[in-house]
């Protein structure tokens, strides 16, 4: 890259950069989302078939703007929500491995209750055929906000056991590239596979379905997984790759 061009994006890059590897990423991942969302509606999912891959491709597509703009969203409202948790109490703003993950939990909790309409707006359009963001947010109620705050707190939970493997597994294996990619694969289905819960709560309470047992909990709990596993392998390289630039 040439160097005036290279300092212009070294500028500009930690702003763009998230919603950047979100929108793409999102694209390969958003078969699976489109099939956990019917399996939550007790529907049949689509069948996986070379026209069913790409419809879920071009609905990706449609869809990246609105995850781009909830990542970013999140990534700068992650940002001062960490500021200010550490202006207010001192605890979070010591130089501790524990501090630092009550920082990471609470900011990132704070975060998932402040974008709930646009998770709402986010899950809305996993729905066949996609909602409009007038329809999520019209359907959008207190409840949903509750659920996606289960689902953030489960993800949460999920995401930071996840990396916790990553250093064993390194110990193990070696420090490879490799290995990052799959303590990160790992990281992402059992962030999914934590905050599963929350989401087929929010997907039934926005189709207006009752939960009476605690097996609907788990419906789509494997595709959901699958897919935020390619979002996450997807997105780790596309920030890497960004970043590098």
């Amino acid at each position: 890259m040439i160097p005036s061009l290279k300092e212009d994006w070294r500028m500009i890059a930690p702003y763009i950069t998230s919603p950047m590897a979100a929108s793409i990423a999102i694209v390969p991942a958003f078969y699976d989302m489109i099939a956990k969302s019917a399996i939550q509606r007790e529907l049949q999912p689509p069948s996986m078939n070379a026209t069913n891959l790409i419809q879920g491709i071009k609905s990706g597509i449609k869809a990246a703007p609105t995850v781009g703009t909830m990542v970013g969203a999140q990534m700068g409202l992650l940002v001062l929500a960490k500021h200010v948790l550490t202006t207010a109490f001192p605890y979070f703003a010591e130089d501790a491995h524990r501090a630092k993950m009550w920082l990471e939990l609470t900011g990132s909790l704070t975060v998932g209750v402040i974008s709930s309409p646009v998770l709402a707006i986010y899950n809305g359009k996993t729905m066949m055929p996609p909602w409009s963001i007038k329809e999520s947010l019209s359907k959008f109620s207190l409840k949903q906000a509750g659920a996606i705050t289960l689902q953030e707190t489960g993800f949460i939970a999920g995401l930071a056991t996840g990396k916790l493997i990553a250093v064993p597994l390194k110990q193990l294996c070696g420090d490879y590239k490799a290995v990052e990619y799959i303590a990160a694969a790992i990281a992402g289905a059992l962030g999914s596979l934590a905050g599963h819960a929350g989401n087929t709560t929010l997907t039934r309470l926005q189709a207006c379905m009752p939960i009476t047992n605690l097996r609907q909990l788990s419906l789509g709990a494997l595709r959901k997984a699958r897919g935020n596993t390619i979002f996450t392998v997807v997105y780790k390289y596309i920030t890497e790759t960004l970043n590098a630039l």
